[in-house]
């Protein structure tokens, strides 16, 4: 096993970071001490521990790195360990299983036929929102339809991000701009639809296009995404008002939710 010691910077925790010789042949603990999602979540862990009550507060002091996958570029994509975490107060070992991916960016794409068309609640809304159906074999499921989505690069740049996970799975090209910021500002960057075991946090774009029919048509069933990475993709087509019934995407019926909650906001 090889291992090294972690000095959380605020509160001064330290923590032993152990990783097996088989993966560390490959990924050095250096390289998996700067992958991004890692220094993230040991920044959380270090801002927690540092202001937490007596009541609540928990002690970590071991990490075990289990698994690595990397991306073809060589870079770490997923990080899978366990944690050892301690509630103080009660003197417990908390489940800590974590697959670490780091943050993502989904975006409700409205395309509209007439310019200056008012918005609608989304159950009132017989626009169309831009779908993407391809393998998911985490579900496993061989024509999952959801809304464009994408994994952060090591800047964490949201809207950036969203823009170009748009144009790859798309081919539509939008500024950062024109997105809408949908997700609630007073909290972490994102909102978390797995917590139970991923770090993964979720950050909501909307964002409105005027199109012609014939730009519709051309856009049913286009095939799409970066096939060379294994993106499969084709677009789908549906009205916003019937998408909660057309997919079993949680951040379709998020990006809906969210949406209403902005267009209710922006006419008040």
């Amino acid at each position: 096993m090889d291992a090294t010691t972690l000095t959380l910077r605020l509160c001064k925790a330290q923590i032993r970071l152990e990783c097996p010789l088989s993966l560390t042949r490959t990924t050095p603990l250096e390289t998996i001490q700067k992958f991004p999602p890692l220094v993230q979540w040991l920044d959380t862990l270090d801002t927690q521990t540092l202001n937490a009550n007596t009541n609540d507060k928990i002690v970590v002091d071991k990490i075990t790195i289990q698994s690595i996958d990397e991306f073809g570029s060589g870079k770490i994509g997923f990080l899978k360990f366990k944690v050892s975490a301690t509630h103080t107060q009660e003197n417990k070992q908390l489940p800590g299983t974590v697959f670490l991916r780091g943050g993502s960016v989904a975006m409700l794409i409205i395309l509209r036929t007439s310019v200056g068309e008012q918005r609608k609640l989304s159950f009132q809304d017989d626009s169309f929102v831009l779908l993407t159906e391809q393998p998911r074999m985490a579900a496993p499921m061989f024509n999952m339809v959801e809304i464009p989505a994408g994994m952060l690069d090591g800047k964490g740049e949201f809207a950036g991000t969203a823009a170009r996970e748009i144009h790859e799975e798309t081919g539509l090209v939008i500024d950062s701009s024109e997105l809408i910021e949908l997700t609630p500002l007073d909290g972490p960057q994102g909102l978390f639809p797995s917590v139970g075991a991923c770090d993964e946090r979720v950050h909501f774009f909307a964002c409105e296009k005027t199109v012609t029919d014939e730009q519709l048509d051309q856009l049913r069933g286009k095939l799409s995404g970066l096939r060379d990475d294994g993106e499969l993709i084709t677009l789908r087509l549906v009205r916003m008002c019937d998408l909660w019934q057309q997919t079993h995407d949680m951040k379709a019926t998020t990006a809906m939710y969210l949406w209403d909650r902005w267009v209710h906001k922006q006419c008040q």
